[in-house]
């Protein structure tokens, strides 16, 4: 008969055996498979048929700024004054650019920048179909005249209703390729006790390299308005134009004819009497 003791050795000594047997198994990609497989299986079974695994990340969509009472005048690719259309709104705003087939400006989605009225701009490729700038959405950078070298940024427009501050919307050049787009025309400022208005006899009154023009007075309050130009054309003395800055300084635009500013300081040349445009300026008639 053995004793305990060597029932309890020889126990010890099977399960040492055991251990020494065993292996330790890596999880693979294939065990792994097998346990989606599974995991699918008794999601089948239980009617769970959700996936939570994460799947790509999509990518962020932004809406067209759409000016409010915008009336969209075209839909190919979009529509420059109101913003609406195809565009990549997240990264792109509608422009205007120059098509070379002789069909003048046309809209086009381009690059969106920051700068906004009145700040100076640059254009790239400029004259082309690839035309761009450095404007923020609803705003171009345009030459202020043909053969001016600086561009300014200005809203675009189809109407004075799509213009901030009351002031005009009027044509200006494209670019020297060729081509007119409408946009706003810069600040008004009232004349009068209370008013701030440059000087247009004496053309001084705004910041250099701008020009003191008088402009439609205000119906509201009667005062008569200036603007601080970027240039100003070479019309006089009943000269065709469409706005002020067609005329020479100390001139203004009335029904399409550039004529003489005046005041109760510097009367109109023999008898001609100054006819008022606001209560402060007049033009000769």
């Amino acid at each position: 008969m053995r004793s305990p003791i060597l029932h309890l050795l020889l126990a010890l000594l099977a399960s040492a055996a055991g251990c020494a047997k065993a292996e330790f198994v890596p999880v693979s990609d294939a065990t792994a498979s097998d346990g989606d497989a599974r995991d699918a299986r008794q999601a089948s079974d239980t009617g769970d048929t959700s996936d939570t695994r994460p799947g790509p990340e999509a990518g962020p969509t932004c809406s067209a700024p759409s000016v409010l009472g915008c009336a969209p005048a075209t839909a190919d690719p979009c529509d420059p004054v109101c913003q609406t259309g195809g565009c990549d709104w997240c990264n792109q705003k509608c422009s205007y650019a120059y098509a070379t087939d002789n069909r003048g400006p046309v809209p086009v989605c381009a690059s969106a920048g920051a700068k906004t009225v009145p700040e100076s701009c640059t254009v790239s490729f400029e004259g082309t179909p690839q035309q761009s700038d450095d404007c923020a959405t609803g705003r171009i950078c345009l030459p202020a005249m043909i053969g001016d070298t600086q561009r300014y940024c200005f809203f675009l427009c189809s109407s004075p209703v799509n213009c901030p501050y009351g002031v005009d919307c009027g044509p200006r050049p494209l670019s020297p390729a060729g081509g007119v787009v409408r946009v706003c025309d810069p600040p008004y400022d009232q004349c009068g006790p209370d008013g701030t208005c440059c000087d247009p006899m004496a053309d001084t009154g705004c910041d250099a390299n701008r020009h003191c023009l008088l402009v439609a007075p205000d119906l509201g309050s009667g005062h008569s308005r200036t603007v601080c130009e970027y240039a100003y054309g070479d019309g006089r003395n009943g000269s065709p134009c469409t706005s002020a800055r067609d005329c020479q300084t100390r001139h203004t635009c009335v029904n399409g004819s550039c004529l003489p500013v005046c005041d109760d300081g510097h009367p109109c040349a023999g008898s001609g009497a100054c006819a008022p445009l606001g209560a402060e300026y007049g033009y000769c008639p």
